[in-house]
């Protein structure tokens, strides 16, 4: 079939339109499809109606000209490429026209000749190598704002799952919550699960991006694989399964890789072993493959077998791409993104390497990868041993230090959260909620001969970030070691803050032996204490009173949400308070009448009246009673007007914060 090229051809001299339509009617290859107009206005009208590929536009049209035509479609958006006909060849006029936008310009009496078919073809493609190139740059700031709303995506996830991952390792950490550890294991878990999914999710975008990096080091094969066996082994162990590393040959004692991407695609395989066995055994083994002839490199082949479900041999090159599972795994709940797979295969590649998979339904799988592990024909070679494990010298029942730290977060609970874990380990710990109070606690600190030792930052705070805040500390000759603090995960994030002159970076969650490593590095190792240091908390950070110095009250919690209600009561039992609960403020007013309290929580939106209509009518009946507004969103000035409110509390909330707010 023939090309067709629609043409929209301007020209008020109807002689003139017909010899160029006759020429154009001629021609047998490509053919055109002519739209006929005599000024701009119709020209523009048309254009907004009809997609062309091409105008002809003739110079002069009556009172207009081509120039005045080419700025009404410039105001008017129109961007279909223009070539300018006229009567006769004028340099002064060629240039002006060009100028104006036009992509060429003719004289009516090239219309019959092989340049004006050229003519229209290039400018043709030139419109077509513009539309790329807009598209290309479309797609650009769409992968931009992809990345960007990712990372903030990731930073928003990371800080809640900072709390819950943490006050949850505190809570299991007390042996006074021995009776609902069971509990508090399936929040960890499923934590943990959730910032699996969200890392997964990263890497995924950052791979796609072609923005993921490794970070190749020198590191020990015996010492990392007895870590990745201490790490997988409990998880084999919980579901009564056997795991074993080896190595079939000989491998050299050292090797370049990235550990953490290598600990990455291990732990992935593993897991997914254990999650797909029921009974039997996981067997990981390591060797060196022969020299390649290729390129003389020597590859390490590491392999990964279990006894479980197993896989058809239908469905296996589909595990390795993004977002896939397979149908009966799915159903059988075993969870997921489907990315776990994709990132290994790329990461191997990464590395230098291939990934496979030999499977059969029932029997089990093999998952076998190859990466190139650096130089090593003159490394030593010898046969994997894997040591015992040895006490962990950053864990925190072992690290004794002594030193002052001051934690900087705007997030009041991850202050708290870090804050108990450094004074595990005995060192005294101060408080600032963002950079000014940090360089002011700093500066204070130096004056009174009793400087900071370490200062944990938090990159992102209002007031002052902690960018700002470590130069203005370096501008006032503050040598206090920084190390930054970030819930952010973009590419190279990490050596930007280096460069920036913190001493160190922690990514959020903060990993626990990542900061007993900080904190082993900074402070001062000192013998072991009978009992830990309590964390000294100066002007900054108020500390909370402990549970058995706040008086017993009795309260009033008023919460239509019954499960919120029942949260809520469990914390302030656990403070020691005496909760009564009502789901509505007719409930609330029958409890008021029939005993005394202390205190009342009510929430805003009560399925009957508003909270604060409620504690209009509670103050006449009960005028001692301190009454406070817990609720999702933060009432205004107005909305309070003369009703009697003690404060405010914003949901979600916790212990901590009920027990402030009662003290």
């Amino acid at each position: 079939m023939a090309e067709v090229i629609r043409v929209l051809l301007v020209e008020d001299d109807e002689d003139d339109y017909f010899l160029t339509a006759d020429y154009m009617s001629q021609c047998p290859e490509p053919r055109f499809h002519i739209t006929w107009v005599t000024n701009g206005s119709e020209a523009i009208e048309v254009l907004q109606k009809k997609t062309f590929d091409i105008c002809l536009l003739d110079f002069i049209l009556g009172a207009e000209n081509a120039l005045d035509v080419l700025a009404k479609f410039k105001q008017a958006r129109i961007t279909v490429p223009v070539v300018i006909l006229t009567g006769q060849s004028d340099n002064q006029v060629d240039e002006m026209v060009m100028r104006a936008g036009a992509a060429d310009y003719l004289t009516k009496s090239e219309i019959e000749s092989p340049r004006f078919m050229r003519t229209m073809r290039y400018a043709m493609v030139r419109r077509e190598i513009e539309n790329e190139r807009i598209e290309r740059h479309k797609i650009e700031q769409q992968n931009k704002a992809k990345d960007k709303f990712l990372a903030h995506l990731g930073h928003e996830l990371r800080t809640p799952l900072t709390s819950i991952l943490g006050y949850t390792e505190l809570l299991l950490d007390d042996e006074e919550n021995h009776h609902m550890s069971q509990e508090l294991s399936i929040i960890h878990t499923n934590g943990k699960h959730l910032l699996s999914l969200l890392n997964d999710l990263l890497d995924m975008s950052r791979i796609m991006a072609n923005k993921l990096e490794l970070a190749p080091r020198n590191i020990n094969l015996s010492a990392f694989m007895t870590d990745v066996h201490s790490l997988m082994n409990l998880a084999a162990k919980d579901k009564g399964l056997s795991m074993a590393i080896c190595s079939e040959t000989e491998v050299p004692i050292n090797i370049d890789v990235d550990p953490t991407r290598l600990r990455q695609i291990l732990i992935n395989l593993i897991s997914n072993a254990v999650k797909f066995t029921d009974s039997g055994l996981i067997t990981v083994t390591v060797e060196t493959l022969p020299v390649r002839p290729i390129d003389g490199k020597e590859l390490l082949l590491f392999r990964v077998k279990d006894s479980g479900i197993g896989m058809p041999p239908d469905k296996l090159d589909a595990i390795f791409h993004p977002f896939e599972q397979i149908e009966d795994v799915v159903r059988a709940n075993h969870g997921g993104a489907g990315l776990g797979l994709a990132i290994c295969r790329e990461l191997v590649y990464k590395m230098g390497g291939t990934i496979d998979v030999d499977s059969e339904v029932g029997k089990g799988s093999i998952f076998s990868f190859t990466l190139d592990p650096g130089e090593i024909r003159e490394q030593p070679r010898e046969f994997l041993t894997l040591a015992a494990p040895s006490i962990n010298q950053h864990d925190k029942r072992n690290l004794h230090v002594t030193g002052r730290v001051l934690i900087v977060d705007d997030l009041r609970e991850l202050r708290r959260l870090t804050g108990y874990m450094v004074s595990q380990c005995h060192a005294s710990v101060s408080y600032a909620e963002n950079g000014v109070k940090a360089l002011e606690a700093v500066l204070e600190a130096e004056r009174a001969g009793k400087p900071f030792h370490l200062v944990l930052m938090d990159i992102h705070m209002p007031v002052m970030n902690g960018i700002e805040s470590l130069n203005a500390m370096r501008q006032h000759r503050c040598n206090v070691a920084v190390v930054a603090i970030t819930a952010a995960s973009r590419k190279g994030l990490r050596q930007s803050l280096l460069d920036e002159g913190f001493d160190d970076v922690l990514g959020k969650p903060i990993d626990k032996t990542a900061l007993l490593k900080v904190l082993d590095r900074y402070l001062i190792t000192t013998p072991k204490a009978d009992s830990p240091q309590k964390p000294v908390e100066d002007r900054l950070q108020p500390a909370p009173s402990p549970d058995n110095n706040t008086a017993a009250k009795r309260v009033l919690l008023v919460e239509d949400d019954h499960d919120a209600a029942e949260l809520m009561a469990l914390l302030l039992n656990h403070l020691g308070h005496e909760v009564t609960v009502a789901h509505n403020g007719q409930e609330a007013m029958e409890r008021s009448g029939q005993q005394l309290f202390d205190v009342a929580l009510l929430d805003l939106s009560l399925p009957d009246m508003g909270g604060l209509e409620l504690a209009a009518q509670l103050h006449p009946q009960c005028p001692e009673l301190r009454v406070y507004i817990v609720s999702g969103r933060e009432p205004d000035a107005n909305e309070i007007g003369d009703v009697a409110i003690a404060g405010t509390l914003l949901k979600p909330v916790n212990k901590d914060d009920l027990a402030n707010l009662l003290n």
